[in-house]
């Protein structure tokens, strides 16, 4: 029985080498070079505009700003009553605007979110859109110092803005302060909510029915007017004539 043997020249015969085989020919588009020039400058916008969204710093600030969040407003001095204007101190003052949160009522547990320049004629702006972001890290579950009051939905926060007139060179107010609209006297609360919600409450304290009946329809800052005698706190429009007033510590 015959046997095929398979040589190296069989092999090749079979197989014959790649550099004895036809070249294969690749086309490539031709560009010009105006295309050319259009893709490197597409190219290198792309890039800007990547390194620029990426290294460029985050902004803190509410987006879009709200501009009733804008309070311009003047510090004035007031006898007790709230109606009764006394002189203000002839030494220089400086404006401290920190945070009570988790309750509405009690000392302030947060840092204010940015300075606020007091004018020399006691005039001064609050922008609370600057740093808004900030405030969501101070906050903290609500827990009412005043067991009758309460919140719905039991997760919303709360927060208040408690101003505070201070010498400039010292820490001690130089009166307590109450948000006041000058054209009905009333005294306000200026208090922050993180989602729609409800604060609801009821007592009888020393003779007058104070009540809570305030809601809010969205996230945000919310006025509240305070009754002097018996009556309801409830949101209000911000005044067209808000002052921060300052009355004798009590």
């Amino acid at each position: 029985m015959a046997t095929d043997r398979f040589t190296a020249d069989s092999v090749a015969e079979i197989h014959p080498p790649v550099a004895d085989r036809p070249a294969r020919i690749v086309r490539r588009p031709v560009e010009s070079p105006a295309m050319s020039v259009r893709a490197a400058v597409s190219i290198s916008a792309c890039a800007v505009l990547a390194i620029c969204g990426g290294c460029g710093p985050r902004s803190e600030d509410a987006a879009p700003p709200h501009p009733d969040w804008i309070i311009k407003s003047r510090v004035a001095f007031y006898e007790a009553d709230a109606k009764t204007v006394r002189p203000a101190p002839k030494e220089p003052l400086r404006l401290w605007v920190p945070y009570v949160v988790g309750d509405i009522y009690g000392a302030p547990n947060a840092g204010e979110l940015a300075p606020v320049a007091l004018q020399p004629d006691l005039s001064f702006t609050i922008n609370l859109n600057v740093r808004y972001l900030r405030l969501a890290d101070a906050l903290v579950p609500t827990e009412f110092s005043q067991r009758w009051m309460s919140i719905e939905p039991k997760a919303a926060r709360v927060a208040r803005v408690s101003p505070f007139v201070l010498p400039q060179d010292g820490i001690a107010p130089v009166g307590l302060c109450e948000w006041l609209d000058t054209d009905t006297s009333t005294r306000l609360l200026l208090i922050y909510l993180d989602r729609p919600a409800r604060i609801r409450g009821e007592i009888v304290h020393e003779g007058r029915n104070l009540r809570f009946d305030i809601d809010a329809e969205e996230a945000g800052y919310v006025w509240v007017s305070q009754p002097q005698g018996s009556g309801v706190y409830r949101a209000v429009s911000q005044p067209a004539h808000l002052k921060l007033a300052v009355m004798p510590n009590l």
